[in-house]
């Protein structure tokens, strides 16, 4: 089975279950957190050993989230381990937080800027966004230094660079044909 396929039926599995006993929001915070914990490496490295048993890993688990996941999601949890799918564990919650956007009509947009952004223009270019798309938004930003000045923002599927390293690619082109 296509490992997509499995991240997703787990993932639209705790999110239905989560949404019938309204715990939507627990399920989130907890899935929010495995994904934090999913992007260090010595956690990716946790989950693939295929030294340490499956109950040991479970176990583990337990411990570095302190006991403290919803009911909902230590139950997913006990599954996945229990059919050996821990290696989807990103999957799976990158996928619920999508199906929990969605359900909440909350867009993803991404900000890549060529200098800091203060708090005050954040607030604006959100609500900017929002009013645009007619949805919540949720932003981030980052810096890149390479855009020169400028700015690259992503929502969803749709990217507008107004950056000047965009520019001066257009120019070169032009000048070489």
């Amino acid at each position: 089975m296509n490992d997509s396929k499995i991240s997703v039926r787990y993932a639209k599995a705790l999110f239905e279950s989560a949404a019938d006993k309204g715990s939507l929001d627990e399920a989130r915070k907890d899935m929010l957190h495995l994904q934090e914990l999913c992007k260090l490496e010595e956690f990716q490295y946790f989950l693939q050993s295929p030294v340490m048993k499956t109950s040991h890993k479970r176990k583990l688990l337990d411990d570095i989230l302190e006991n403290k996941t919803h009911a909902l999601t230590s139950g997913l949890l006990d599954i996945v381990f229990k059919n050996n799918r821990e290696l989807y564990i990103p999957g799976i919650a990158r996928n619920f937080e999508a199906l929990y956007k969605k359900h909440n009509g909350i867009k993803s947009a991404v900000l890549l800027s060529a200098v800091a952004m203060d708090d005050k223009a954040r607030i604006k270019i959100e609500k900017l966004l929002g009013d645009s798309f007619k949805a919540r938004v949720d932003l981030s930003i980052e810096e890149k230094k390479e855009l020169i000045g400028g700015f690259v923002i992503r929502v969803e599927d749709q990217q507008y660079d107004a950056s000047v390293a965009n520019k001066l690619k257009t120019i070169k082109k032009q000048l070489l044909n």
